[in-house]
């Protein structure tokens, strides 16, 4: 008889019951999507073409936000392509966790991949879960359905929330990448030393990069450049590590 621990990520459905606890969130977020681009007066098409094709978090507002301004499209692809550049490499980093499953599937799964799965299949790998592709996808679909659903229908309230500031739904996107961070920090902490000072040597690198950057450039984009060259770094560092023992 298989044990909890091994049946917990091994089917699609594992999946999406993994997912529930972040649905809060992407239904709070694309609700503010949906309110922002209504009140915007981007159609309940448009909205659900942002959500349901596009599915890019953050880099929606951005496009929303451009578009109002009178951005070029050249510019605006550009931005998006820069915010969501992470994506390319997180994709890669899952796909290469299953290395069985189909060409089809790989797509699939980095077609679908979100910060937020990304960060609860990290966690699920640092709690030593070894999940299946079955259960990565049941996570990324549950995910990319309660996105587009909550955006479109959130879309019709844009005339009645004319301001979400004052819900605080403003702060659901810092408020959910803040708690997988906790979450994925805390699993790592629970391993072996080699995990505590990863964990510990990407902290004070980024800090330290982002104060250097901020001198240079602007707060959004040090905190991109910094966190991404921080991790970066300590990734090299601990691959060549593990290959020259």
């Amino acid at each position: 008889m298989k044990s909890h621990s091994a049946t917990a990520y091994s089917s699609f459905g594992d999946g999406i019951r993994a997912a529930i606890p972040n649905l809060i969130g992407y239904i709070t977020i694309s609700t503010t999507f949906g309110v922002v681009a209504s009140s915007a007066g981007f159609s309940i098409w448009q909205i659900f073409l942002y959500s349901a094709v596009l599915y890019a978090g953050s880099a929606q507002f951005i496009v929303v936000s451009m578009l109002l301004t009178g951005a070029s499209t050249s510019s605006i692809v550009l931005m998006v392509f820069l915010v969501n550049f992470r994506m390319f490499l997180q994709s890669l980093s899952a796909t290469q966790l299953f290395p069985k499953q189909s060409f089809i599937s790989g797509i699939a799964m980095g077609t679908l991949m979100t910060d937020e799965s990304f960060g609860v299949m990290t966690f699920a790998q640092a709690a030593g879960k070894n999940p299946s592709a079955s259960w990565m996808h049941g996570l990324n679909v549950a995910s990319w359905m309660a996105w587009w659903i909550s955006g479109l229908l959130s879309s019709l309230l844009g005339t009645i929330l004319t301001n979400p500031k004052e819900w605080g739904l403003d702060f659901a996107l810092t408020a959910m990448f803040a708690g997988l961070w906790v979450l994925t920090a805390g699993a790592m902490w629970e391993q072996d030393k080699q995990s505590r000072f990863l964990l510990i040597g990407t902290v004070l690198l980024t800090i330290g990069l982002l104060w250097i950057l901020l001198c240079l450039t602007s707060a959004a984009v040090a905190t991109l450049a910094s966190s991404i060259a921080a991790s970066a770094i300590i990734t090299f560092l601990t691959k060549k590590k593990e290959g020259n023992p």
